[in-house]
């Protein structure tokens, strides 16, 4: 399933950006909607211009009958590893489960782009596939608007965020 969005964040793409390259920014985000907190798996500077952060994740929600008969919930977590082009704001991802890698996969990009003074967007796109017969199109439906939905709540975290910095750089009383 071919999916893209476009997530506005009331920030500056160079803000949103920093934020999502400051490992303090994952930890201090909670649990999304059906996701548990991320944990930060690894976050390095292959060179001036790249970035590269691993972040683990695993599966909060709740599952139907057919899917709980497939799937040991305690058993679904994942990779998300970014690849940041700094220069472009452009960010490859790839969802890798950490087991039942058969089942699924995961693969797009996102660029943050600059709307108007203080705002950006997120526009994300991605390929998404659930290999179950009968089942994996629903699920790709499913997983398609989780993904939606944690886009937004996160850029409503990535606003706090930027926000919250930007008054602890002004100092007290600010």
């Amino acid at each position: 399933m071919r999916t893209s969005f476009d997530q506005p964040i009331a920030a500056s793409a160079q803000d949103a950006q920093a934020a999502f390259l400051d490992p303090g920014f994952y930890a201090s985000l909670g649990a999304l909607a059906g996701i548990s907190a991320p944990e930060m798996r690894s976050c390095s500077w292959p060179s001036p211009q790249r970035a590269r952060i691993v972040l683990g994740y695993r599966f909060a929600g709740t599952l139907n009958g057919p899917a709980r008969r497939l799937l040991d919930p305690g058993k679904l977590t994942w990779a998300q590893v970014t690849e940041v082009d700094l220069a472009s704001r452009r960010t490859r991802v790839e969802m890798v489960p950490d087991n039942y890698s058969g089942l699924f996969s995961c693969s797009g990009w996102y660029e943050l782009r600059d709307e108007a003074e203080g705002r950006s967007s997120q526009h994300f796109e991605g390929d998404l596939r659930v290999h179950l017969p009968l089942l994996g199109p629903l699920a790709e439906r499913a997983i398609a608007n989780g993904i939606r939905e944690n886009l937004a709540a996160t850029a409503h975290l990535v606003e706090r965020y930027v926000g919250e910095k930007a008054r602890r750089a002004q100092g007290p009383g600010a």
